[in-house]
């Protein structure tokens, strides 16, 4: 089933990576996504035909600690946008599809409340702290 793509909805190319880490351990996705409509929308649903899940986090800091909390949708408000940011949301890639290396490219389908869709290739690269 082909699902129309947001005219509205759309994702800034600065900034957009997925953190590699090797023996296909989960990935973290960053971007930003931006609305232009006149009132929110929820991403609802997020699949990849390179991952077999995907799912959002949300970090959560105090004064002592912080932890990731599973959301189950984010809203991008109206005529305004939403960062997937280090230390803030991420997007978590878990168990490829394929061998995926850096300078691979993610392509993820963002399902929106909209009814529509956006696609995205995400480039993979590796993390600074790596090296």
């Amino acid at each position: 089933m082909k699902m129309p793509v947001s005219t509205y909805v759309t994702v800034i190319p600065e900034n957009r990576f997925v953190r590699w880490l090797p023996n296909a351990l989960p990935a973290a996705g960053y971007l930003t996504m931006k609305n232009s409509a006149e009132e929110d929308i929820d991403v609802t649903k997020i699949i990849s035909p390179d991952y077999q899940n995907i799912a959002i986090y949300k970090t959560v800091a105090d004064s002592e600690s912080s932890k990731t909390i599973k959301l189950d949708k984010v809203t991008i408000p109206a005529k305004g946008k939403f960062e997937f940011a280090p230390g803030k949301h991420h997007l978590m890639l878990e168990k490829p599809t394929h061998l995926i290396t850096p300078g691979n490219d993610a392509r993820v389908v963002f399902f929106l409340s909209t009814g529509k869709v956006i696609k995205a290739r995400i480039p993979v690269r590796i993390s600074p702290e790596l090296h």
